[in-house]
C-alpha cells in the first residue's frame, strides 16, 4: 500500500491509495461519513484494472481532513478488533 495526497485544501483532501480497491475505499468512506465535522466523503476506483483508489473528504473546519482520515481508520480498526473478538466466541 502506498498513499499519496493528490489534492489538499484547508477543509478538503483527496488521497490516492495504490494497491487497494473497493473494499478499503468503501470502508474508509463510510467511517469518514460517521464523523462529526465531515460534510462529504467518497471514494472511486478510476480504472477497474488498476488497483488504485481515490478517497475524498470535505470537513466543516472543526476537524482537518487529515485528522478525519486518521480517526476514520482508528474507528474502523476498533470495530474490526471487536468483530474478531466476537468471532473467537463462536
Amino acid at each position: 500500500m502506498e498513499i499519496e495526497v493528490t489534492r489538499a485544501g484547508e477543509n478538503y483532501a483527496e488521497i490516492k491509495v495504490k494497491g487497494e480497491e473497493h473494499t478499503l475505499g468503501n470502508l474508509i468512506a463510510n467511517y469518514l461519513m460517521r464523523l462529526p465535522g465531515v460534510k462529504f466523503a467518497s471514494y472511486s476506483m478510476p480504472h477497474p484494472l488498476i488497483n488504485e483508489i481515490l478517497i475524498r473528504v470535505m470537513t466543516d473546519g472543526s476537524i482537518s481532513p487529515y485528522e478525519a482520515f486518521k480517526k476514520a481508520a482508528e474507528e474502523a480498526l476498533k470495530d474490526l478488533d471487536r468483530f474478531e473478538e466476537e468471532l473467537e466466541k463462536v
